[in-house]
């Protein structure tokens, strides 16, 4: 802002398109040291200055401010577009992320409004609609949105299931079994080996205490890796939390073998030795 502010003083002072753009480039030089952005941050300001009704290029410009993380320069630029009489749908989603990556949540929902109006099946759109909701704590209305994103996108990812299944837990934190059911469906959807989604499976099933599925899930991750002995002491350590030590007892005997089993060069390695110390501190608590 300081920049820009400093730009325009100058402008009122000199006329000269030449010295302008002169003093554009030494700008960019001396004060920004942003790259290619931020002279073009200063170049499209020129644009304006000559075609200052111009509403495409102050969405160009806002949206550049955007990319530099200069959110309030560029909600300003938006503003100012759309008072120019900019109606395209583009603009309020641009509205709508600026807002929402300022916690302006009630404004950013109201600019989401404004884009799915114009066009209601856009799933980027009504992901970021969840994303609002989300933080307003409108839970039910943010789920059924992220519901809508699940169903109809085509490149679904791993964190858009983990995503939504913090979104039922903040509805309900008891509710481990929908979010296990969603854990599932991104399983079916992206393969049954997404490590991702499996690690949060175990996590859910250890904290919703459903004990012999998470000790089938600890076996899933024992078959799944040739690198075995942290899997099946971490197995070791779930049965002592459970006081299931006799079970635990065995387990470390498992790793202990499948150490032994190592080359020498992974058995020097501090990782494995730091391992060995934890499982002897495992065997002296499964004696207690």
């Amino acid at each position: 802002m300081l920049v820009k502010l400093q730009f325009l003083n100058f402008f009122n002072f000199f006329c000269n398109r030449k010295l302008l753009v002169a003093f554009c480039l030494i700008v960019t030089i001396q004060m920004f040291g942003h790259g290619d952005l931020s002279e073009r941050i200063l170049l499209k300001t020129i644009e304006i200055i000559e075609d200052p009704e111009n509403y495409k290029l102050y969405y160009e410009r806002g949206f550049l401010y955007q990319q530099h993380i200069d959110y309030n320069e560029a909600l300003e630029d938006y503003i100012k577009s759309e008072s120019l009489g900019n109606t395209d749908k583009v603009l309020h989603y641009r509205m709508a992320e600026v807002n929402y990556l300022t916690n302006a949540y009630s404004n950013a929902l109201v600019n989401i409004g404004a884009y799915l109006k114009v066009d209601s099946i856009d799933v980027k759109a009504k992901k970021l609609e969840a994303q609002i909701l989300f933080k307003l704590n409108e839970y039910e209305k943010s789920l059924k949105s992220y519901q809508y994103v699940l169903q109809n996108t085509i490149d679904l990812r791993p964190e858009d299931i983990i995503e939504y299944t913090h979104i039922i837990l903040s509805e309900n934190n008891k509710n481990y079994n929908s979010a296990i059911v969603a854990i599932e469906f991104g399983l079916q959807k992206l393969g049954s080996n997404t490590i991702s989604l499996q690690l949060k499976k175990l996590e859910y099933l250890k904290e919703s205490e459903q004990v012999e599925k998470a000790l089938q899930q600890f076996n899933y991750f024992i078959i799944q890796f040739k690198r075995k002995e942290f899997w099946f002491y971490k197995k070791a350590k779930y049965l002592i939390e459970i006081n299931r030590k006799k079970e635990a007892r065995i387990t470390l005997k498992f790793a202990t073998r499948s150490i032994e089993e190592l080359d020498t060069r992974f058995k020097n390695m501090e990782s494995i030795k730091k391992l060995k110390e934890q499982i002897k501190n495992l065997e002296n608590k499964t004696n207690q």
